[in-house]
């Protein structure tokens, strides 16, 4: 089998990566191992503190965020920081590997940053990178087959999560995005200026939401406002309490003028960096 080389190919973000997990033997394993994927694309890899190391020029380029991860293309180089976490270095990892295989994308050198790395990013590379990423960290449409099979569920989220060797966000957002049911993610970030070590002073409100299709078709795409009740957080921010102890009830919403409030099931949950949120219907998904 002769080298993968990106830019002789010209195919859909999700032909590249059902390919490269086929040919590095990802198939029938039940995480994806970056390494390998490295070794077959002759990528060598590196960890390294970036503020230290990186050139001046470069630095100032940063400034209000972190980078993160690199690639270079003249030099077959792909480095993460070290300030890391393993979750988060296999996802900068893969995400460099997305800069690498979308041909599009062949330049001389990719930094990114938090900003551009995070699920939010409006630069349209970093969202391609993200995207490639993403399918290779939860091995194309295996974890769609395992989602969809339980429940939607803080559980699920953790369960998964483990399993995929992914991050608890990563996994809430992939089960919303890809459920045949109806379901919505709503994530929750700390708008106040507390300090982290008042909890009674954190006010929550809505960041971002994530519909599956047929719940953005049913009923709407995101809530325009919110925030998590104080009791609701008080419970979640616990001592000790794992993201599968969740808090669950039911939240009226408005989503249309004309229409009264209807009822949702809400479970909400904590990975202590956000709260998050699973909104389906009153009667079951």
């Amino acid at each position: 089998m002769t080298a993968f080389v990106a830019s002789f190919l010209h195919l859909e973000s999700q032909e590249l990566v059902k390919y490269l997990l086929r040919e590095t033997g990802h198939l029938h394993r039940g995480q994806v191992n970056p390494k390998d994927l490295l070794d077959y694309l002759k990528l060598k890899y590196l960890r390294f503190d970036f503020m230290t190391e990186l050139p001046k020029e470069a630095k100032e380029t940063f400034v209000g965020t972190t980078p993160r991860a690199m690639i270079s293309f003249h030099d077959r180089l792909v480095a993460t920081d070290v300030s890391l976490n393993p979750a988060r270095t296999t996802f900068s990892v893969l995400h460099e590997v997305g800069h690498y295989i979308l041909p599009h994308h062949q330049n001389t050198l990719y930094v990114c940053d938090r900003k551009g790395m995070s699920f939010g990013t409006h630069l349209l590379f970093e969202r391609e990178a993200n995207e490639v990423a993403a399918d290779l960290l939860f091995l194309g449409d295996r974890f769609d087959l395992e989602s969809n099979s339980r429940p939607v569920s803080a559980g699920t989220v953790r369960t998964l999560a483990c399993q995929f060797g992914a991050s608890f966000e990563a996994t809430a957002r992939r089960i919303a995005e890809r459920s045949y049911r109806d379901c919505m993610l709503v994530c929750f970030s700390n708008t106040s200026s507390a300090i982290i070590d008042a909890p009674q002073n954190l006010q929550w409100n809505v960041h971002y939401c994530i519909p599956s299709a047929s719940f953005a078709n049913r009923f709407f795409q995101k809530l325009n406002s919110g925030s998590v009740p104080e009791n609701v957080f008080a419970a979640l921010s616990e001592e000790g309490r794992d993201i599968e102890r969740s808090e669950r009830g039911e939240l009226p919403i408005v989503y249309h003028a004309d229409l009264q409030p209807r009822r949702f099931n809400a479970e909400f949950f904590y990975n202590r960096y956000n709260v998050f949120c699973f909104l389906t219907p009153t009667g079951g998904v």
